[in-house]
C-alpha cells in the first residue's frame, strides 16, 4: 500500500477545517477577493480530501 494517501487525507482535512474556522469567526467581512480566495481554496481543500479518500479506499 502506497503512504501517500493518508498523508494527503491529514493535509487536506487539516487546511479544511483551519480554512472553516477562519471563515466562520471572522469578525468583519472580508474583500470580495479574499472571499473567493478563501472558498476556493476551501473547496480544493475538500476536493483533494474526496480523492485522496477514495484512492486511498481503492488501494491505488
Amino acid at each position: 500500500m502506497n503512504g501517500k494517501w493518508p498523508k494527503v487525507m491529514l493535509l487536506s482535512a487539516g487546511t479544511s477545517l483551519w480554512l472553516l474556522y477562519d471563515i466562520t469567526t471572522a469578525t468583519e467581512a472580508p474583500s470580495p477577493a479574499l472571499a473567493i480566495l478563501q472558498y476556493a481554496l476551501l473547496a480544493c481543500a475538500l476536493v483533494a480530501l474526496v480523492g485522496s479518500a477514495v484512492m486511498y479506499a481503492t488501494d491505488r
